[in-house]
C-alpha cells in the first residue's frame, strides 16, 4: 500500500520522526526471521515497480536480492537495526539519499501526528528561524526548514514583508533538509517576474510529467534584481537544494559554502512487513536551463567557503566600495 504523504526530503522531516507504539513505552521491537525476508522481499519488489528510473531500478533491485539471499540481514533481530543496515546498504548501492527503511508512524490512540507536526512547526517558527536587517541594509533570512504551506504561509509572507526594502538579502539554507515545496516556491517568486517562466519538468516513474512554473501569488514587492545570496552546506538538501540549483542556473543568486548533499529526487513512503516503512525516489526534476538536476551531485558554489555568512557579507561590503 503506498502511504499518501509526498515529501521532498533526503530524510524525513522533524516534524515527522517516527516512533511505533513499542518503542514509545521505551522497548526495542524484534523481528522474527520470517517477517526479514518478507521485508527484504518486498523491498526488492518496491524498487523494481516504483523507482523513478527504471534501468537503475532493476540494479539496485537485483543487487539487494543478492545481498538478502546471501543471509546478511538474518542476524538483524531489532527492527531499527535491521531498518539501519537495508538503509545503509541502498544508498551505498544506489547513491541516492531517498532510498531507505524506517519505522512507521504510530498507530496508537494517544499519538497524534498532526498535533506534534504542528508543535514542531511552532517550535521552530514554521521554519523561518532568523530575520534581521544588518547594518549597510543588508538583509538575513535563516530558513530551517520549508514546513507545511498552508500553516507556514503567513510567516514566510511577514518575513519577504519585512526585508523587501533592503539592497541585499542572505537566505541560509545550511542544514535545510527540505521539505514541502509550496514555501520555497513562494520565496523563490520574488526574484521572477512577467509571464509565467518554466522552472523544471518532474518526470515520475509513472510516466507522468509535472512543469514547474513561476507564478506572480506573491504578497509584498518583487526583488528582481536585488543581490541575493543563498547559504548552503553538506546538509542543505531536496526542496532547498532546488530553491538554490534554480536561482543558481537562471543567474538570480550567487550561492556560498560547501556542495550540498545531492538528492534531487522526490520520495514517497510504502508500508513492509513488520511495522516498517520505505522511501522510494518516484520522481527526479529536470532544471529548463541546464536539462539536468544536482542528483548524486550536489549544488555547486559559486564561492566555495566554510564560514558563508562572514564571506557573503565580505563579499557584499566589497561590492558597495566599487
Amino acid at each position: 500500500m503506498m502511504l499518501s504523504i509526498l515529501l521532498w526530503a533526503v530524510v524525513a522531516p522533524a516534524a515527522y520522526s517516527q516512533v511505533n507504539p513499542q518503542q514509545a513505552k521505551g522497548g526495542p521491537e524484534k523481528v522474527t526471521a520470517n517477517e526479514i525476508k518478507a521485508v527484504t522481499d518486498s523491498v526488492a519488489a518496491l524498487i523494481e515497480a516504483h523507482y523513478v528510473d527504471k534501468t537503475a531500478g532493476a540494479r539496485i533491485s537485483g543487487e539487494f536480492r543478492n545481498l538478502a539471499a546471501s543471509g546478511r540481514y538474518a542476524r538483524f533481530g531489532k527492527k531499527e537495526t535491521l531498518s539501519e543496515e537495508i538503509s545503509g546498504d541502498l544508498r551505498k548501492i544506489s547513491n541516492d539519499g531517498h532510498l531507505y527503511v524506517q519505522g512507521k508512524k504510530a498507530v496508537a490512540d494517544d499519538v497524534n501526528w498532526e498535533q506534534i507536526e504542528q508543535e514542531a512547526e511552532k517550535k521552530y517558527n514554521y521554519g523561518f528561524t532568523r530575520v534581521e536587517i544588518r547594518d549597510d541594509n543588508i538583509a538575513y533570512i535563516r530558513i530551517k526548514e520549508f514546513m507545511h504551506p498552508k500553516r507556514s504561509m503567513q510567516t514566510a509572507v511577514a518575513a519577504m514583508k519585512l526585508v523587501e526594502n533592503s539592497d541585499n538579502l542572505i537566505i541560509d539554507l545550511r542544514g535545510n533538509g527540505g521539505g514541502y515545496p509550496g514555501i520555497m516556491e513562494y520565496v523563490l517568486n520574488h526574484y521572477f517576474e512577467g509571464e509565467p517562466i518554466e522552472l523544471s519538468t518532474t518526470r515520475s516513474s509513472k510516466g507522468e510529467n509535472q512543469v514547474t512554473f513561476t507564478s506572480d501569488l506573491i504578497y509584498g514587492k518583487l526583488r528582481v534584481g536585488t543581490p541575493l545570496y543563498v547559504l548552503i552546506d553538506e546538509k542543505t538538501a531536496s526542496a532547498a537544494e532546488y530553491f538554490a540549483y534554480t536561482l543558481q542556473a537562471f543567474k538570480k543568486a550567487v550561492i556560498v559554502g560547501r556542495r550540498s548533499a545531492g538528492g534531487a529526487n522526490r520520495n514517497e513512503y510504502f508500508d513492509l512487513p513488520a511495522g516498517l516503512r520505505m522511501s522510494i525516489s518516484v520522481a527526479s526534476p529536470v532544471n529548463a536551463i541546464t536539462k539536468t538536476n544536482w542528483e548524486g551531485k550536489g549544488v555547486i558554489p559559486d564561492v566555495v567557503s566554510d564560514d558563508p555568512e562572514q564571506k557573503t557579507v565580505e563579499l557584499i561590503r566589497g561590492a558597495g566600495k566599487k
